[in-house]
């Protein structure tokens, strides 16, 4: 474990010192500046009267009316009215908190019988500052590179996942949905990759605090379609109504005060608060119905075309009485060959099938889409109230989502609360408390972690049940049921299976529960000086459990020995090493499983600041920020696997003997638990000057620690920097005539930033085990070193360089901004060679170098502004591409030609590679251009890829290019709301069009198969290879994988990953005012909204094959489309 007392230490006194300090200014606050009342120039007075609403109308009872550098002035009454006697020469301050301030000049009010001030929200503000999470800065006078995205503009209604909005939305942001299982964050790049190995997820920022993970899914992880997905969502606790605003921020100068865990990129959200005035009540309610897939969207034979080619395997010797009996998997023929054996019916007269029972499955045409999947409903609710005065604001939201979910299999319910308080307990102490929390009941498809097999090059996961999975994969010629209407099982993992029983009989039950307490506390010392605190504390607990009932296929496995043939072939029979010549027995011989997965964060965060913004005349401005952080994370996670668990008796347990000593000779424990203690602690300063708000320059430092890293200062800190600058060359005088040019501004940014990297500790890490021997009493236990120590391991690098322009044009007609990135990732984490010396030859190294760059475009447009209508565009274009620059190890074939793509040197981080097609040979079988363009059928794929130059290079697996195009048409009361997304520059590696471990009657077939060489001259005409005898297989499977499989892994089998899609569609509508009084209310809006509608454009290659959807299995679904009707009321 690392040592980390020290650096523990420090940490927990710098955290006490905050709180005794935060505590400190609760009970002693300075005296404020002495006031002195302005004599006004005796002038002509005159009164001015009116009222203050708001943008509702409504009237604003204490809202502040003072003239303008003085203290005369007073407060609008309970009706919002005022009445003030000013010079005409006067300027009057209108004020209320929570609303921009309003500055008339009198002499424009009088004559005015009665003056109607209306104040709008600070919320519309929030697109004039930058927040951060340390501080909020006048846009006009940020150096970097940060994108403002307001959370009502683009709410994807009955969406419970927040972050989906923002697909599309901002340039150099990539939004890719994994996955539409609740819970899995989806996978989100801020300007492409910038580690080789370690996570490239942005950090999340929420009210100005970092939020934790609760386990560390990495972004290429995030399709795997493992269990630990659907609890690695940052935010999935957190209600979408609740958001108010996100900002990105992209670049070194806009991620500065971050430092070294900043490397990705930040998504800092801004959460509703409360305001000032009358009490506010906001129900929204959205009802969503999600369509099911249907096999039009796929490209799968029919049972009727399945059962022709499954004739063929059996005429080729595929599928036969003595295969059937021993294979692992069957349908409809192996079935009809078990009972045949069996002689439950008889041979037909040719004495090769019973083909009256193969025809009632050759007409099945089974719909599995129909039998796994539903038109599902979902539905969402939140209440708010939103209430205050002009000493305390309150805000309070309660959420309940119910997704009764898109298959037989999943569901989830969850509930969430927020409550904020802001108190301005004098004039210059203010406190805000926040309190959040979430509760989540999630049941999903039972399955287990994938894991990458290096013989045959591909991710296995052993009893996958996932239903799109499953009814993409399964031939249409199994039945669900038989004639009667009762299940009807066939063979899976040699025992009896049937996809609707094994789903009610193998599933995951998860809930987890997430609780933040977080207060703020600000002091102003001086006008211009002012210190503030935060501290936060959240826990979060999750728990699943895996329900394998003693019914189930998995369970019925683990004792499936029906036959000797069976229990000879059965690999899942325990085999005794100390007595090879024994049968096989069944460690499981009743009963099922129960397995739990525990984990737990306990996160704690103090911070502390102090700013101070002096100001020399009217042309010099200073900004001056300094601070110190603190934070701990201790994660804790547990295990268990229980065997031979009775549900049918109340849970009783009936363990086999002989679990443990199977456990125990592979190295494996049925329970465990696990820790990490995760300390980091920053210190940062920044300094910024404005000349005439045309000239910015700012400097940012700041030192990082980690426990997490070696043994020395060196090591464990991290100084990061940035300086950037900025002209606002709109300010100019030689520009001040151009009524066109309302913005124009300059900006290039340079500096230093990092990252943790992918690993948790660089001490020297190992697991234990029991030595096999002949006797008991001469085992022993032993450890195995799992990786080695490295002392100097330290943090990964980020060098970025930003150059910019944002402007505005024709009074807001066009605006936009244009960005030039250079970034060189140095000292990344990978494996790396050593001299073997203690007999490990790998261990991680700070040995890796990758630069990129890239151009972000977005321009905003209002083409037509006519009477009531109008229409505005949206366009936001990135383009990244990068490149690896050093690498100490090459990676293997088997990586290479994976669809999940590799690392290698000169290329994308993530590249694809083919074998490159050379045809079909006389008898259908693919061939492949081998070394100096001779043709091959076989490769050794756990060759490195420099032993073998002639795989074909296709290009990244991530794009190198995306956007979004948004329109709105509005008209009075109507608006319709148009999101098209798009990429572009990768490729996909198709499905695979044949198994890697031969042909079955299990399998569904794809329609490319009715095009498959069939006869001499075939290969003139065609590039879907034969279907071999099982003698030639054989014959063919010599090394490596058969030339069918290799087939897959070739350039013929790859696509173009370039899509448009039609993203979003909204129809709303907003009462008018007349009638929302007359029903006594503040707001009311109606909306329509569909989502993920349409593939626009894609590749004909992929005939039904998502380009955004990673079909990985496990509890991975797709996006479905959906419909959604919303209602939103305020009182």
């Amino acid at each position: 474990m690392a040592d980390y007392s020290s650096l523990s230490k420090k940490i927990r006194w710098l955290f006490y010192a905050g709180c005794l300090g935060s505590v400190g200014l609760l009970g002693t606050a300075l005296p404020a500046h002495a006031t002195t009342e302005t004599t006004a120039v005796q002038q002509a007075k005159k009164a001015v009267k009116g009222i203050v609403l708001d943008e509702n109308g409504e009237a604003l009872p204490g809202a502040t009316v003072n003239i303008q550098g003085t203290t005369v002035g007073g407060t609008t009454d309970f009706n919002g009215a005022f009445s003030i006697t000013a010079s005409e020469s006067d300027k009057l301050v209108f004020k209320f908190i929570g609303y921009q301030t309003q500055v008339r000049n009198v002499k424009d009010l009088l004559g005015l019988s009665s003056v109607t001030i209306t104040l709008e929200p600070e919320a519309k503000m929030l697109e004039d500052v930058v927040v951060t999470g340390f501080q909020e800065i006048d846009r006009k006078l940020f150096t970097g590179a940060a994108a403002f995205v307001n959370m009502k503009d683009v709410k994807l209604d009955g969406v419970p996942d927040a972050t989906q909005a923002l697909q599309g939305r901002v340039a150099g942001v990539s939004v890719d949905n994994v996955s539409g299982s609740f819970g899995t964050a989806p996978r989100i790049l801020i300007r492409g990759n910038a580690s080789l190995n370690g996570s490239n997820k942005p950090l999340w920022v929420v009210d100005g605090v970092v939020v934790e993970d609760l386990v560390e899914v990495s972004s290429d992880d995030l399709a795997s379609g493992d269990a630990r997905t659907l609890i690695s969502s940052s935010i999935a606790g957190l209600n979408p109504d609740d958001i108010a605003s996100f900002e990105i921020l992209k670049d070194a100068s806009a991620t500065a005060l971050y430092g070294a865990r900043a490397m990705n990129g930040v998504i800092a959200i801004t959460t509703k608060r409360g305001k000032s005035g009358k009490t506010s009540i906001n129900y929204n309610g959205s009802f969503s119905i999600r369509r099911r897939p249907t096999y039009d969207q796929f490209n799968i034979m029919n049972s009727q075309q399945e059962m022709s080619v499954f004739r063929e395997l059996i005429d080729k010797g595929w599928i036969d009485v003595t295969t059937a009996a021993r294979a692992k998997s069957y349908g409809a023929v192996g079935k009809m060959y078990d009972l045949i054996a069996k002689k439950e019916i008889p041979w037909d007269n040719n004495g090769i099938t019973n083909e009256s029972f193969l025809r009632k499955y050759e007409g099945a045409n089974t719909d599995w889409f129909d039998i796994l999947f539903k038109d599902s409903f979902t539905q969402q609710h939140s209440v708010s109230l939103t209430s205050g005065t002009e000493k305390s604001r309150y805000y309070v939201s309660l959420g309940y989502l119910n997704d009764d979910g898109q298959t037989i299999a999943d569901n989830v319910e969850r509930y969430t609360i927020s409550t904020r308080a802001d108190f301005n307990v004098t004039d210059r102490f203010d406190i805000g408390v926040n309190l959040t929390g979430s509760v989540r009941d999630q049941r999903a498809p039972g399955t287990t972690s994938r894991e990458y097999n290096a013989v045959d090059g591909l991710f296995t996961r052993e009893f996958d049940i996932n239903p799109l999975g499953y009814a993409l994969n399964t031939a249409r010629s199994i039945r669900p049921y038989d004639e009667n209407g009762d299940l009807e099982f066939f063979r899976q993992n040699y025992a009896p299976f049937n996809i609707v029983h094994e789903l009610d009989n193998n599933y995951l039950d998860i809930g987890v529960t997430d609780i933040s307490m977080q207060a703020d506390l600000k002091y102003k010392i001086l006008d211009n000086l002012k210190i503030s605190s935060t501290l936060q504390y959240r826990r979060v607990v999750s728990k699943t459990e895996h329900i394998i009932t003693e019914h189930s296929n998995q369970a019925e496995a683990y004792r499936a020995a029906s036959t000797q043939v069976i229990e000879d072939s059965n690999n899942y029979l325990y085999r005794d090493p100390d007595n090879p010549n024994n049968e096989p027995v069944s460690i499981l011989p009743t009963g099922g499983f129960y397995n739990t997965r525990e984990y737990t964060l306990d996160s704690y965060y103090a911070r502390n600041l102090i700013s101070w913004d002096p100001k020399i005349g009217t042309d010099h401005e200073f900004t001056v920020l300094a601070g110190q952080e603190i934070r701990w994370a201790d994660r804790n996670n547990s295990f268990y696997d229980g065997w031979g668990v009775h549900y049918d008796q109340g849970k009783l347990v009936q363990t086999h003997p002989l679990v443990s000593k199977a456990l125990s000779e592979n190295g494996l424990r049925y329970f465990g638990t696990d820790g990490n203690k995760d300390r980091f602690e920053g210190y940062f300063a920044t300094m910024g000057y404005t000349f005439r708000q045309k000239y910015i320059v700012n400097l940012t430092g700041r030192v990082d620690g980690s426990n997490q890293l070696g043994k020395t200062n060196k090591s464990r800190y991290l100084p990061t920097w940035n300086v950037s600058g900025a002209w606002n060359a709109s300010e100019e005088s030689f520009l001040a005539d151009i009524d066109w040019l309302d913005r124009l501004k300059f900006k290039a940014t340079y500096g230093l930033s990092g990252s943790i990297g992918p690993l948790t500790s660089a001490e020297v890490s190992s697991s234990g085990f029991l030595q096999q021997r002949a006797y008991d009493s001469e085992r022993e236990g032993s450890l195995k070193i799992d990786n080695l120590a490295n002392d100097d391991l330290t943090w990964e690098k980020l060098n970025e360089f930003n150059a910019g322009v944002e402007f505005g044009l024709f009074g807001g007609r066009l605006s936009g901004g244009f960005e030039y990135y250079n970034r060189r990732s140095h000292d990344l984490i990978g494996t790396v060679r050593t001299s073997g010396i203690g007999g490990e030859s790998f261990k991680f190294g700070n040995r890796f170098d990758m630069d990129s760059h890239g151009f972000e475009v977005t321009l905003n447009a209002t083409p037509v502004r006519v009477g009531h209508f109008s229409w505005s565009s949206s366009f936001t274009w990135g383009y990244n591409k990068n490149e690896i620059t050093s690498l100490d190890l090459e990676p293997t074939i088997g990586r290479a030609v994976n669809a999940n793509g590799v690392a290698s040197l000169g290329n994308a981080r993530r590249g694809l590679y083919s074998l490159k097609y050379a045809g079909l040979d006389a008898r259908g079988i693919p061939t492949f251009y081998g070394e100096e363009n001779s043709k091959i059928q076989y490769l050794y794929i756990q060759d490195r890829l420099d032993d073998f130059k002639n795989l074909e290079y296709e290009g990244s697996v991530d794009p190198i290019g995306n956007g979004g195009f948004v329109n709105t048409f509005k008209y009075k009361n109507l608006s319709l709301t148009v999101n098209l997304t798009y990429r572009y520059g990768n490729v996909i590696r198709l499905d695979d069009l044949y198994p890697g471990s031969g042909f079955n009657d299990f399998r569904a077939l794809p329609k490319e198969w009715a095009d498959r060489w069939a006869l001499p001259g075939d290969e003139n005409i065609t590039d879907v290879p034969s279907i071999v005898d099982r003698l030639t297989s054989r014959e063919l499977d010599t090394r490596g994988l058969n030339p069918h499989a290799l087939y897959n892994k070739s350039d013929i089998r790859v696509a173009d990953g370039s899509f448009v899609r039609l993203k979003n569609v909204t129809l709303s509508y907003n009462l008018p005012k007349p009638i929302l009084k007359t029903l006594g209310l503040n707001s009311a809006k109606f909306s329509l909204q569909g989502h993920n509608l349409a593939l626009l454009y894609s590749d004909d290659k992929l005939k039904g094959q998502d380009p955004e959807f990673f079909n990985s299995g496990g509890v991975a679904l797709p996006v479905p489309k959906q419909f959604t009707f919303s209602v939103n009321v305020g009182l």
